[in-house]
């Protein structure tokens, strides 16, 4: 560590500050209060549909801003209540079955094959899990 300047020590800053440690374990988001049902399946399903991409990572960022620092994952739908996981699962499938018009660019062709792909390889994963829930 580098030597404090004498202005620091006039200002009463004796040692750097340190980084705030969140406390205990990050909280799911479909298990933190005061947020609507409704975002909370909508959230999970942009996770779903986007991966990890530039567009899942900007709406992390806001939402991060917005509730505080949460862990999301695509079984999450699945603890949502049985009516709104039921419509998730119903849009979820509509967006794997989803296709571009031939005229429409490039780049949106692009963008719905990848979203459909993401949620035919999601349903895939949950389809199970959903059964034994039955």
């Amino acid at each position: 560590m580098e030597p404090q300047s004498r202005e620091d020590v006039a200002m009463g800053r004796e040692k750097p500050n340190k980084p705030r440690k969140p406390r205990g374990e990050t909280p799911r988001f479909v298990d933190m209060p005061n947020i609507s049902v409704e975002m909370k399946k909508n959230l999970v399903l942009s996770y779903i549909m986007e991966g990890e991409g530039p567009t899942w990572r900007m709406t992390r960022e806001l939402t991060e801003r917005k509730f505080g620092p949460f862990t999301i994952e695509e079984q999450d739908l699945l603890d949502l209540a049985a009516p709104v996981r039921t419509d998730a699962l119903n849009n979820l499938v509509f967006y794997a079955s989803a296709q571009m018009p031939a005229q429409a660019p490039m780049g949106a062709q692009e963008a719905a094959a990848r979203t459909a792909a993401n949620c035919r390889q999601a349903l895939a994963r949950l389809a199970p899990l959903v059964e034994e829930m039955s």
